[in-house]
This record gives C-alpha cells, structure tokens and sequence, in this order.
C-alpha cells in the first residue's frame, strides 16, 4: 500500500486538544505519523513513489461513528413497510444503506436493530470478506420485545414468522433467554431490547412512560449476551426503565427521554460503561415535516412532540455535564421524515439544541464511538498507531459543525488508509489516488 502524505491540514485529532496545522502521514492502513507544525520543514520528505496531498484549508479527522444505525430501515412510511420487504431485497438495500453512510463520512455503524435476522451480519459480514467496499459495522439483532409493545404487529389475526417480523416478540425469562441465543446464533454483536413503550403505541397501554420489561427478563438477555461476548442495547425512554437498563448491566441505553434526576444519577455511577445515544433526530424531524404539513399530526400531537424535544434535550445536556457518553445517531430511516444519508444533522442537533460544544460533539461522535464499536485502542482519533479512518473536509466543522452535511464538503473519505472518496485536488504533478469502487 503506497504511503500517503495530507500535508498544510488543519488537525482535529479528538483526543480533547485544539486542531493544530499538522501532516499526517499514512502507511499500511494506519497513520504512521503525524507532524506538527506547517510549512515545508514540517514534515521530513516523502518517499519517491508517496502520494502527496495538499490539504490547506481542509480539516483532516477522524471517520464519524453512527450510534444508532438502521441500514435495514428504508426511510419508513409504515413498520409494514420493513415486513412485506423480502429478506433478498433488503440485504441488498441495506448494504445500499450502509454505503451511503461510508461515503457521508461513516466509517462506523453500530446498530440500533436489524429488521430481520442476519441482515445487519450478512452485510458486515460482505464488507468484512471484501467482496463489497464499506463501513466496519457491529451487527444487532432484531428488537426483542414483550407482547403488546413497540413493534408488535402480531395483533391475532397476523402470524408472521422470525425471518419476516419487524420485533421478535417474548414474553418471561425463558422466551427472552431463547430470543438471545438465537440471536447470538445468528452471529450479532449486539442484542437489541425493548425496555420502555414508545409514542404512538399508547392504543397498547405502551406509550413512553411506561416500562414494559421485568428486571428479570432484562438480566435473561444480559446473562446470554455477558457469556457470549456481545453487547447489549436497549429502546428505553421511560424513568423507571432508564435505571433497570443501569442496574442490569445493559451496555447501551437509546432515547432515555424521560430519565429523572435518579435515573440520571444511576447513568452518571456507571458512565464509565454505560453510553447514551438519544436518537434526537427523528422526533425533530417528525415535528418539522408536522409543522410542514408534511406528516400528519394533529395539534396535540405537535404539542406531544414538542415536549419530547424539549425534554430529551434537557436531559441530555444534563447527562452530558455529569461525564456521560452521549453519542449522535438519530434512528434514521426509521421513518420518512428522517432518511437514511442526512445523519449529519444530529451532530448539529447536539450544538444547537442540547447546547454541548462542537469540539465535545465531535470528540462523541469519533473518539466515544470508536469506544462504542469496541476499539477505543487504535479507531477514533488522529494518532500513530491507530487505523488510518479519516476524512478531510473542506473547512473547520469546529467553527460550523453543520458544513458536515453536505456531501461536497467532505473532500474525503479514508477507511483502512484506501481512499474509498476523494473530490481533492492533487496538486500539479502529483499522483491523485483512485476511490474504490464499493464493489469489489
């Protein structure tokens, strides 16, 4: 692999510290060095067949990790849209996903849930072989949930089977305890749970507030996974169901609006564990699209969405300043109003809404979620050493985070040290790096 020269960069590095003018040198899929300072002196020539890129006015960074994905989720208009998809169509249109956010700037996905079995593990499994160019994943499991939940489409009349159902639906320890290792079966690296209800299933006595799971159910699916080297994640938004996820040892905790000062309390005892990611996105974009008169909501149910916001923000801010991981990902895909590729706007969310720093923002959404993916030792920051996943982006998304989505501002997107998007220009006669072609 030819060695590769960002030289005149502007360096956000995630570690914690100010971007500084640096080049960072690649080799072998990993940054072999970074030199600070700008000029020519700064950085000790290149050899005669390096590749050399002029950066100036670029901010060289770590890849975005995505914390929670749904590649199998298609832009929604109905959870029905996701069952009468046939499981052949949707791996191809989950991998389709999962490339979108590659060239975004992605270069991390850990998933919120799968829509079917093995279709997050078929797809990182693809990647892995090489026979596809794309983001390195952690694959989820279907949402396993207890009758009469987010996700039950079953209402008497339906018997769907496992390799069609949006949720896997169980009901006491013993059922959960299956549901896991079939996941684990299905070689997943996260099991994903349902712990609180959700908005809109209030017709199941299962709306937000209210916690659905026992603790004893919970700690089936954590023995199963704890045993098996997998993680677990959970849909909680409810008080009582925030603490339960803590108290049991579940990994990561999704949504979480209505966590109480308790409950917050229990989060910030286990923040060195425990992340957060509130998937803000989505009810935002369900009330801009409402507002629009894009999605049909009534006024109470704007009323409804507006509190979510609000509440979800001042908790996590909350959360944020107690030292707890709180991550972007923003349940794209799962409904129209919030589709798959403009994941970006959840890092803005963070900036303007929740009112955390743009540098913290972007130390959550590299640093922390490498930590997330499992690879705090050598993903997510602009050190030798360390997997040479970077993007270069035409401008300081410190000063203005938001100039992260636009596609044409990501100049490049580097994953393992190989271009995989490059709209840089090289300059005079040097030799400009091809893009790979995301298939194989």
């Amino acid at each position: 692999m030819t060695r590769v020269y960002l030289k005149n960069a502007r360096v956000f590095d995630a570690t914690g510290a100010a971007p500084y003018p640096a080049t960072v040198e690649i080799a072998e899929g990993r940054i072999a060095a970074v030199h600070r300072g700008a000029g020519p002196d700064a950085t000790p020539p290149p050899a005669p067949d390096a590749r050399v890129l002029d950066c100036a006015g670029h901010t060289v960074m770590p890849g975005l990790t995505e914390a929670h994905t749904h590649i199998s989720f298609d832009d929604l208009h109905s959870m029905y849209d996701a069952v009468a998809t046939q499981p052949e169509d949707h791996a191809l249109i989950a991998l389709a996903n999962a490339q979108r956010l590659l060239e975004r700037g992605f270069t991390s996905l850990f998933s919120a849930a799968a829509a079917k079995p093995r279709l997050d593990v078929a797809v990182r499994d693809a990647i892995a072989a090489g026979r596809f160019t794309g983001p390195r994943i952690r694959a989820a499991s279907q949402e396993i949930t207890p009758s009469g939940n987010l996700g039950d489409l079953d209402t008497g009349y339906l018997t769907l089977p496992r390799t069609m159902a949006f949720v896997v639906t169980c009901d006491g320890p013993d059922e959960f305890t299956k549901a896991a290792r079939l996941a684990a079966r299905d070689g997943v690296d996260t099991v994903k749970i349902n712990i609180s209800g959700d908005r809109d299933w209030g017709h199941m006595h299962a709306d937000d507030t209210v916690t659905v799971i026992t603790e004893a159910e919970i700690a089936a699916v954590v023995s199963v996974a704890r045993a098996r080297g997998m993680k677990v994640a959970a849909h909680c938004n409810s008080r009582t169901g925030v603490a339960m996820a803590v108290s049991q040892g579940v990994d990561v905790i999704y949504h979480a609006v209505h966590a109480d000062a308790d409950a917050r309390a229990r989060v910030a005892e286990a923040a060195d564990r425990v992340f957060v990611a509130p998937a803000i996105g989505l009810p935002i974009s369900m009330l801009e699209a409402a507002e629009a008169g894009d999605f049909p909501a009534d006024a109470a149910k704007r009323d409804r969405l507006k509190r979510e916001v609000e509440t979800a923000a001042a908790c996590m801010a909350d959360l944020h300043r107690r030292g707890v991981r709180v991550l972007p990902g923003g349940d794209y895909g799962a409904v129209y109003t919030n589709p798959i590729g403009t994941n970006a706007r959840d890092l803005a969310h963070f900036v303007d809404l929740i009112g955390i720093p743009a540098l913290d923002t972007l130390v959550a959404a590299t640093r922390h979620g490498a930590a997330l993916m499992g690879r705090a030792e050598d993903l997510g920051q602009v050190k030798p050493g360390f997997v040479a996943d970077l993007l270069i982006v035409a401008g300081d998304p410190l000063d203005d985070v938001a100039i992260l989505q636009d596609p044409d501002r990501i100049a490049a997107v580097i994953l393992e040290g190989r271009f995989v998007r490059d709209t840089l220009a090289a300059p005079s006669g040097a030799e400009q790096p091809a893009p790979l072609p995301l298939t194989a």
